[in-house]
């Protein structure tokens, strides 16, 4: 009975997230805020993998193929500063406000964002244009909309901000359809995933602890039933029921049970244990190797 574990992934990842991420493409939450989502995030982890509590979070996050959360986040706010850039101003509400240093392919620009509303608010601060990295004063700082966007000035090289081309072309109006630019928006999309891969593996736990390459896509043995895909993750990550995975109570590697040659490992149980090679012979005949590949 219960949901299986691809199901739990799938879950996880498209209502658990966005609501523990709600407003994250702007706002950054509080330490004591992200200590505590840090505390949720493993458990629903451990909930689509079957885990033991004992498992690391960063092989943990590996096995339920979850990012960790912080690196979750900062994808999030970078795909949030593409759709700003990649919109038409005319279209997007969030895009009307920016500065003219915004290249786009619409000039327009709503009037709200004119400085001048900007003097009777005491703790306002004057915006700065999106090509400055920098404020020359304390009195002088990035609005939060030209802020966002900022962060991906360096997805966008050398040629500094160039018009983005937005997916559907017939958003655009008759004139500026198929404007001369660098970049389009499912290039910079793509770079922004591989940019979460690459911060991803940065946390990952070493080879010699983890051997298996990350991914956001569920391993095929998800889609077996309640109780059987949750055996291998254990395995997988060396804390299951093998007497070579050390635990709490289970400080002192031992033999085999079945062979009483070598350590119960998960490679041993699966390629080399000799009470097992009927077994083997029947159902692993072509399997050599455990090796992520």
């Amino acid at each position: 009975m219960g949901l299986p574990p691809f199901l739990c992934h799938w879950l996880a990842a498209s209502l658990l997230f966005p609501i523990l991420s709600y407003g994250g493409e702007v706002f950054s939450p509080m330490a004591h805020l992200v200590r505590k989502l840090a505390v949720f995030w493993p458990k629903a982890q451990r909930w689509c993998t079957n885990c033991f509590a004992s498992t690391p979070t960063d092989i943990l996050a590996m096995e339920a193929c979850l990012p960790p959360l912080d690196v979750l986040l900062s994808n999030k706010r970078r795909l949030a500063s593409l759709r700003i850039l990649g919109s038409q101003p005319e279209n997007n509400p969030a895009t009307a406000p920016l500065a003219q240093s915004v290249q786009s392919p619409s000039h327009h620009r709503h009037i709200p964002d004119h400085r001048t509303l900007l003097r009777k608010n005491a703790g306002s601060r004057l915006p700065l244009l999106l090509v400055q990295p920098r404020a020359p004063s304390k009195n002088r700082a990035h609005l939060p909309l030209n802020a966002l966007p900022h962060s991906m000035l360096f997805l966008l090289g050398p040629d500094g901000l160039v018009p983005l081309r937005v997916t559907s072309q017939h958003l655009l109006a008759e004139s500026y359809r198929d404007p001369p630019v660098h970049h389009s928006y499912l290039q910079l999309s793509q770079r922004c995933r591989d940019l979460l891969m690459e911060e991803w593996k940065e946390q990952a736990p070493d080879s010699s602890r983890y051997p298996y390459p990350p991914s956001r896509k569920p391993h095929p043995f998800r889609g077996l039933n309640k109780f059987d895909p949750g055996r291998l993750p254990q395995m997988r990550s060396g804390k299951g029921y093998l007497r070579a995975h050390l635990s709490w109570d289970n400080h002192d590697p031992t033999t085999c049970p079945r062979c009483k040659e070598a350590p119960e490992t998960f490679e041993h149980a699966i390629l080399s244990c000799p009470s097992r090679e009927p077994a083997r012979v029947r159902h692993l005949e072509a399997v050599t190797n455990l090796s992520p590949c």
